[in-house]
């Protein structure tokens, strides 16, 4: 009998837990999905952030697939922001397919805006493979663009930084889980691609660099592509040189980089760059025979070697570290003061860049 009584409590257990986990559940037609998030500083208001969710809608014909909208709260925070958001939609709010965070570059210039990124990493149904960028001029502005080629909305943006679409060296996409490692890894610093909205159409060719804090310094489309090839994101591109009267383009079909950091006794630090380039020769103002091709290489050599340690300058003056040197220096001196010892170090620090070209074919029939 008391076997019996103990069966029925834990039969009546059972079947309470399962009502109780099936009340939090909601069918997808009850739902909201947010495909992009966008921050930009509160303007005209004693708020400090303006929230926007990019919503799609479903369309029911096929001649209006691209359909959505976006709601915007003012808040102080992420978390108050989106649960105000919540009380202007008649569904559920759901982020499993937000794959966009855009932060507005006004935002990102300040300082103190940490909360906002570690709210989008711990919130639990956000992906940390959705992608990170710098909004220009803000956020909203951004996430109006509708291009015509696009079927669903922000996927044109999803093409752009997955490379599914076009490819392009000019851009630096960024995951939010590797955006929040830079953030708190030391000797690794981040760096987001600028998404500038025109009209009906986006143009991603700058890089921002961030510090622990805050945006600091921008790259121009030139010093971006430097920077992919120095991480080894993009081989396919186009680098130009000039002989003489002659300019010419090389399509890149292959970039290898690598890098060694040297620290001599009683001699000056060092960072060595071995770069390898292999192409072909797609554009030129002059003809380029094949039997001198070996100076033309030289050339392009000269060129990548003066404009890549310009570059590596320029990044080491701010003092931001996207490639990672000081992580590198870290993982091979084991003791309690290398970070110290490497926050030294690069300031004075020399690059050595040594590139080798190979054009394997002028594009011409002798």
């Amino acid at each position: 009998m008391k076997s019996a009584v103990n069966w029925s409590v834990a039969a009546i257990i059972v079947i309470g837990s399962l009502l109780l986990t099936g009340c939090g559940f909601k069918d997808i037609d009850k739902r909201l999905f947010v495909v992009s998030i966008g921050v930009d500083l509160a303007k005209n208001s004693s708020k400090k952030y303006d929230v926007h969710l990019k919503l799609a809608v479903p369309s029911g014909s096929k001649q209006q697939p691209n359909e959505f909208t976006i709601v915007s709260e003012q808040a102080d925070s992420m978390s108050d922001a989106v649960r105000i958001i919540k009380t202007k939609v008649d569904k559920e709010i759901d982020f499993s397919h937000a794959k966009m965070i855009l932060i507005g570059e006004e935002l990102a210039k300040q300082k103190g805006n940490a909360g906002i990124y570690y709210w989008l990493a711990r919130r639990r149904d956000i992906q940390l493979i959705a992608w990170v960028v710098v909004a220009k001029p803000t956020a909203l502005d951004v996430l109006k663009v509708k291009p015509k080629s696009e079927q669903i909305p922000s996927n044109s943006l999803f093409l752009a930084m997955g490379k599914d679409g076009s490819e392009t060296p000019y851009i630096l996409p960024d995951f939010l889980f590797d955006f929040k490692m830079r953030l708190i890894e030391r000797g690794l610093d981040p760096m987001l691609p600028i998404v500038e909205a025109k009209k009906e159409l986006f143009e991603i060719k700058t890089t921002s660099l961030f510090n622990k804090n805050h945006m600091k310094l921008t790259l121009n489309p030139e010093e971006t592509k430097a920077l992919n090839f120095l991480l080894n994101k993009e081989q396919k591109s186009a680098i130009w040189a000039r002989k003489g009267k002659t300019r010419f383009f090389i399509d890149t079909q292959k970039i290898r980089s690598k890098y060694k950091i040297y620290t001599p006794k009683g001699k000056p630090p060092y960072i060595k760059f071995d770069i390898k380039i292999k192409g072909i020769v797609e554009e030129t103002s002059r003809k380029i025979p094949n039997t001198r091709l070996a100076k033309y290489e030289k050339e392009v050599e000269k060129e990548t070697n003066k404009f890549v340690k310009n570059v590596l300058v320029k990044i080491q003056k701010s003092g931001i570290d996207p490639i990672g040197f000081g992580l590198r220096y870290r993982s091979r001196h084991f003791n309690e003061n290398d970070w110290e010892e490497w926050q030294k170090i690069y300031p004075k620090i020399v690059f050595k860049v040594d590139t080798k070209v190979k054009i394997t074919d002028t594009g011409l029939i002798e």
